[in-house]
């Protein structure tokens, strides 16, 4: 299935709009904002469990082979 991407971007952009309106949000965000926070945010916060538990791993492997 090919997307024209500019037009999923100005459908994306227009939805965000209405959903910020139907919300009474007082401060409308700008539509890379938003897609900022929905798509990069959670890849951010991904990143970080993973290497704090990839941390905590290499601690533990350390402590067990002195």
């Amino acid at each position: 299935m090919v997307f024209n991407v500019a037009a999923l971007l100005e459908v994306v952009g227009w939805a965000l709009y209405v959903c910020q309106v139907l919300a009474c949000n007082p401060d409308i965000l700008e539509r890379n904002e938003v897609i900022d926070l929905l798509c990069c945010v959670p890849y951010h916060l991904m990143t970080r469990a993973f290497t704090s538990v990839l941390t905590s791993v290499r601690f533990r492997l350390a402590t067990h082979l002195e």
